[in-house]
């Protein structure tokens, strides 16, 4: 239902002089897919001119201009892996997103919970709508694009990458873990801190481990900057411009943009705080599947993509990142 969307009936807003919208009875899209491509969907109306007598009857028709069929939409989600996983998630809160590496397909968005798009079409009573926008796991949200959540240890690839570019740390640079590190009064722990950490790690056993100490260690000798800058580059902190509605920015922090909003200076440990993806890192779903996708191609910067049809907002194939 998210992808799709639904249609409901034409309300005096979204009337443009097509006479299709007078139609008595007449849907047009109003969310996902359906919105997006209304037009294209639509089809244009035809024209008949008839002469009538006096007693209204038709006589014989003096011109006709033929309607024109909507255009088909083809998406790039595979079906039967939509299903699958929407099967998988159930009710659960969650979102989930496959895409194609290269090409930027999306083969799979899921967010669960769904709801029934024929409500909409059918009329919905106060009570159910009252139930949708109160559930607690919030049906009514695309959480692939709409939902802001920090993004944890799949950042650590991001500050891995900037200690290679920079020169700060190559493969080789090795950190001892012993569950914690002190940065002033505050005590930063490991994950494995209740184990006494990890002990030596280079970068490769680091991230296989995701030893939080190795990334606060890299993360501070980078600057937050650095790392902001290679987190957009991977398509973190600003919409893809996928073809659904209600895509979110996310929020990739950085010295000025704290400053800005807060009036605040920026803080040593909020850097390593950044470096394992939390503090105010927001990333979207679909967001750390481009990321991802970014990684494993070799560092084209492919974006995403829900349809092989031309339309408003068709992004790219990528070029070379």
């Amino acid at each position: 239902a998210h992808i799709v969307g639904y249609v409901s009936s034409v309300s005096e807003a979204d009337l443009t002089g097509d006479p299709l919208l007078e139609l008595p009875g007449f849907r047009i899209g109003k969310n996902g897919v359906e919105r997006v491509y209304d037009e294209s969907l639509r089809g244009k109306a035809g024209n008949s001119r008839v002469e009538v007598n006096a007693y209204g009857r038709e006589i014989r028709e003096l011109a006709r201009q033929d309607g024109q069929p909507g255009d088909d939409v083809v998406l790039t989600i595979d079906a039967g892996l939509q299903e699958a996983i929407s099967r998988r998630l159930a009710d659960e809160s969650a979102a989930a997103v496959v895409m194609d590496i290269h090409r930027g397909e999306i083969l799979a968005m899921v967010s669960a919970p769904s709801y029934d798009p024929n409500a909409f079409n059918l009329g919905m009573s106060t009570k159910a709508w009252r139930a949708l926008v109160q559930h607690p796991r919030k049906p009514l949200i695309n959480k692939a694009i709409a939902g802001q959540y920090p993004p944890g240890s799949t950042f650590k690839m991001i500050v891995a990458l900037a200690a290679l570019e920079t020169g700060v740390a190559g493969a080789s640079h090795r950190v001892f873990c012993n569950g914690v590190i002190e940065l002033g009064n505050p005590n930063f722990h490991c994950w494995r801190h209740r184990y006494g950490g990890h002990g030596w790690l280079d970068m490769k056993q680091a991230i296989a481990q995701s030893c939080d100490i190795y990334f606060y260690d890299i993360a501070r000798r980078i600057g937050v900057d650095r790392i902001a800058d290679m987190a957009r580059r991977f398509g973190l902190g600003t919409a893809l411009g996928v073809e659904l509605l209600g895509e979110r920015d996310g929020l990739v922090p950085s010295k000025d943009w704290k400053l800005a909003v807060t009036g605040v200076p920026w803080q040593m440990g909020e850097t390593l705080i950044t470096g394992i993806g939390q503090a105010y890192l927001l990333t979207t779903p679909l967001q750390l599947a481009v990321m991802t996708a970014r990684l494993a191609n070799g560092g084209i910067a492919v974006t995403p993509k829900l349809s092989r049809h031309k339309g408003p907002t068709q992004p790219g194939d990528g070029s070379n990142g």
